[in-house]
């Protein structure tokens, strides 16, 4: 038979250890705040910043406790606190891992994330983080079954009825935050609107047809706000135009030899004396912006000339880059060699979706291995091909992403990290150690693209192939001092900011209009290439958003790269970043607010443009 007393006191005891979980996940919660470009000065973004928070880590809280309920109905009391226990852990880890991703990356845990995570794309953790973590949830589970097993006994503190307290100013905050936000999202009122990205899967009300109703819209800024989100729209019209061609009489060999998360600073006659010695016979961009600030974003803008916002689409429809299509439709022999597999993100799928037989990924245990085994693989393919037909060759070297060179390589820069344990990163963390380790990884890859080269040259077939050098996006090493390591995470120079060179004959500095510090992009290789080497007569506008870089020269005052699920607009001296909803922060060059500063409109109604010109 139930002993109705003594479940009553599993019940108060469960709801206090629900609100003790509350106040521990609002103080985890304040690590989030030291990530805004300024706390709120005003009354509405202060009250909503304080309410949110407080509301948003009680409802977490409760949802913990609502899950661990069960529990209080099982007798033995180590496995009934030894389960609460462990949900509760789980839950107050994960939204404190949560503060440690934001920290460097200002996006929460999301399926997408995991993803990201999973495929190494933003970060390869190494053991001893794993080692940490796993440590510290322990710590944490021990520390919670304490906590419940002691407000059973019953503690003293439980005496005291604070329940319905709580619960009141709980239900005063949820009302105050989503008033405020409903307000706010039908005024498109940024102080508010931009602070609830800052907490985790945080949803606050919007009722615009109601406030239109009563006519508290502002009509003009949400129109404004809705033009600028990002278009995942996946109806195409890619290209424009059916593409024009005339004969190409002699095909030029093609290569694009890229290296994931390769800063612009770190190309240079030391870092990389084997590519550097190359690109002296051709032309070094040295303000080239990548158009992602991420693998995806970043060889997408690379291959179909056109900004990374179209992603959703081109996967949707599995649409391939009209590069692709038009060297394919000339016979090119084509070599696919990538580090990192090709599925995921999903270039399989995208950009070469028509490749047959396309080798999905290299064999390894490390990028450094991974590295050299799709150099073995190329060098194979390249010295058994069919030589009476021309060859494109896209290698993707991986070991600058993973800070990885093999064992035995020697430590070009020293002293340095033996290991990148991200958790123990902060604002304050000396990036000397960190950015030695990095700039080996990048020297080791010039030492295997050593080889590559050296094939061309051995082979007489230098003279007669287009080289193109570059990354997919840049590695910051907190270079602004906002606690941002690694990629995926802002649009300074350090994430977006890469080498770019152009080896080919008869392109050099004397040559060419464009001059070595203009702004280029990504989105600049195919219309080159289109229209230098492949014979479309087309206008380049047709099939992309760049510029042809042997052509005449551009005047550019600005340049758009993206990420999964935003934008910026790139400019001389600030940053429009732009969210998917439309949200916008305009910034600096060292990603901190731009006070007093009004937005160009035109270069926005360009960009905007951009986004939309190749959906129907």
């Amino acid at each position: 038979m139930l002993n109705t007393s003594n479940f009553k006191q599993k019940i108060h005891s469960h709801g206090w250890f629900i609100l003790i979980n509350s106040l521990i996940a609002m103080a985890i919660a304040t690590r989030y705040f030291a990530f805004l470009p300024e706390i709120p000065t005003d009354i509405l973004g202060l009250s909503f910043l304080l309410s949110g928070t407080f509301s948003q880590m009680v409802l977490l809280a409760s949802i913990i406790g609502l899950v661990t309920l069960p529990a209080t109905f099982i007798k033995n009391a180590k496995v009934r606190n030894g389960t609460q226990a462990f949900v509760a852990s789980l839950g107050i880890a994960v939204l404190f891992i949560d503060t440690l991703v934001f920290a460097q990356y200002r996006f929460h845990i999301n399926a997408v994330v995991l993803e990201l995570v999973l495929s190494g794309q933003v970060v390869s953790f190494p053991l001893i983080t794993w080692i940490t973590v796993i440590g510290g949830v322990i710590a944490l589970i021990v520390g919670q079954y304490l906590l419940i097993s002691w407000l059973e006994k019953p503690a003293a503190v439980t005496q005291h009825k604070l329940g319905r307290k709580f619960a009141i100013i709980t239900f005063f905050a949820l009302l105050a935050t989503h008033g405020i936000h409903i307000w706010a999202a039908a005024n498109a009122y940024q102080p508010v609107t931009t602070v609830k990205r800052y907490l985790p899967v945080f949803y606050p009300a919007t009722s615009t047809s109601m406030m239109k109703k009563y006519g508290w819209v502002n009509e003009e800024a949400i129109a404004r706000q809705d033009a600028m989100k990002m278009n995942r729209k996946s109806d195409l019209n890619y290209p424009l135009a059916p593409l024009q061609k005339e004969v190409v009489e002699k095909p030029l060999n093609i290569m694009i030899l890229a290296i994931d998360s390769w800063r612009a600073d770190t190309f240079n006659a030391e870092n990389t004396p084997n590519m550097w010695k190359y690109a002296q016979d051709g032309m070094i961009f040295n303000n080239h912006i990548a158009t992602g600030n991420a693998t995806r974003t970043g060889i997408f803008g690379l291959f179909y000339g056109i900004p990374g916002t179209y992603w959703h689409g081109f996967l949707a429809n599995q649409k391939s880059p009209v590069l692709i299509d038009r060297l394919q439709e000339l016979n090119y022999e084509m070599g696919i060699f990538t580090a990192a597999q090709l599925e995921k993100p999903e270039f399989n799928q995208t950009v070469f979706k028509n490749i047959p037989n396309l080798r999905i990924k290299s064999e390894g245990n490390s990028p450094s291995e991974l590295d050299k085994d799709l150099t073995k693989d190329w060098l194979e393919w390249y010295g058994k091909r069919d030589t009476s037909k021309p060859a494109f060759s896209f290698l993707f070297y991986d070991a600058p992403h993973g800070y990885d060179f093999p064992k035995d390589y020697a430590h070009r820069y020293e002293p340095m990290l033996n290991n990148i344990n991200y958790l123990e990163l902060n604002n304050d963390t000396d990036p000397t150690l960190f950015f030695n380790r990095y700039k080996t990884s990048v020297h080791f890859v010039d030492s295997v693209a050593k080889k590559v080269l050296d094939k061309l040259k051995e082979t007489g077939d230098l003279d007669n192939t287009v080289v193109i050098i570059t990354g997919d996006h840049g590695q910051e090493m907190n270079d602004n001092r906002m606690n941002f390591w690694g990629h995926n995470s802002n649009f300074t120079n350090a994430q977006v900011n890469v080498p770019f060179i152009i080896i080919a004959p008869k392109v050099n500095s004397k040559t060419i209009d464009w001059k070595s510090d203009e702004l280029t992009s990504h989105q600049d290789v195919v219309p080159t290439l289109m229209k230098n080497y492949l014979g479309v007569t087309n206008n380049i506008k047709d099939y992309s958003v760049g510029e042809d870089l042997l052509g005449k020269h551009v005047d550019r005052n600005w340049i758009m790269s993206s990420n999964y699920s935003g934008y910026a607009i790139i400019e001389k001296e600030s940053i429009l970043e732009v969210g998917s909803t439309g949200q916008y922060q305009l910034l600096d060059k060292r990603n901190r607010p731009k006070k007093d500063a009004d937005l160009n409109y035109k270069h926005l109604q360009e960009a905007l443009d951009q986004i939309s010109r190749f959906s129907k």
